[in-house]
């Protein structure tokens, strides 16, 4: 069966992302990404079929980048949709701190059901953490409960989230009034 012309397929038109990607799959390992993106449970027959292999050469590619951490196939809470709260937290770790402290603080926020993603950064902030909880008000009493007195962070400073537009390539619902 010829592969079907998807939006897939789009990313053969960017070069920019061609130049990013190159060193790290190749179009095929792409495509699969980009059709597990759309849809995780997609078993490895479709996504043969989306992107021009048989099974079970889907099936090794799948398994390949799983193996290699490159792909995760996992199940995400759209809050928007789901009408919960959710913001960035900027934070700024204490320097004189020592590193067990900040390893401690890690820990601890990496255990956190309520934050749902940690990045690092360099620069004027340390470290981004993405929280969610039933409403603003309950997001502002989680994060002084958990920050406010924590050795480890000398400040931070939360950002609500009033809509998202786009997450994990996907373009979330529009409002209807």
């Amino acid at each position: 069966m010829a592969p079907q012309a998807t939006p897939a397929d789009e990313w053969l038109d960017n070069d920019k992302v061609k130049q990013i990607l190159k060193e790290h799959l190749d179009e095929t390992d792409y495509r699969i990404y980009k059709a597990l993106n759309e849809d995780g449970r997609m078993s490895d027959t479709e996504i043969g079929e989306r992107v021009g292999l048989s099974r079970t050469a889907a099936r090794r590619r799948r398994k390949k980048l799983q193996d290699e951490g490159l792909v995760d196939v996992l199940g995400v809470l759209v809050l928007q949709e789901a009408d919960l709260a959710y913001a960035d937290v900027f934070v700024t770790l204490d320097s004189g701190v020592g590193s067990a402290e900040l390893d401690s603080f890690l820990d601890a926020v990496k255990g956190e059901e309520l934050i749902y993603e940690i990045e690092e950064y360099m620069g004027r902030y340390d470290l981004l953490l993405r929280v969610w909880h039933a409403s603003l008000s309950d997001v502002k009493t989680y994060l002084r409960s958990l920050l406010q007195d924590d050795d480890a962070v000398e400040n931070y400073e939360t950002i609500p989230v009033t809509k998202t537009h786009k997450a994990w390539h996907k373009t979330l619902d529009e409002e209807t009034d």
